[in-house]
């Protein structure tokens, strides 16, 4: 096989690769208000309640947001997964 065939077949399958890691990762746009509605939505679906009463603010650590409904704190990650804050974490 002739060099420049494979140098050129080398760098194709190393562009190939970066564009599918670059196109495979998730991209998520948080915004404070879609969170909140979103996290308040949940919180009523399971607990009941009003979703005015949720409050939200920015989180710490590997949280990008907290949202504080009734008596329980909710934990946003960059990815826009919720979980709830262990009271030690508050």
């Amino acid at each position: 096989m002739k060099r420049t065939v494979l140098i050129t077949t080398s760098v194709l399958v190393v562009l190939a690769g970066f564009a599918g890691f670059w196109l495979g990762q998730r991209q998520v746009t948080l915004d404070a208000t879609g969170i909140i509605n979103a996290v308040a939505t949940q919180h009523v679906a399971e607990h009941g309640g009003d979703t005015s009463a949720c409050l939200g603010w920015a989180g710490k650590g590997t949280s990008v947001f907290q949202v504080k409904c009734g008596e329980i704190t909710y934990l946003v990650d960059r990815f826009g997964n919720v979980t709830n804050a262990p009271e030690d974490e508050l």
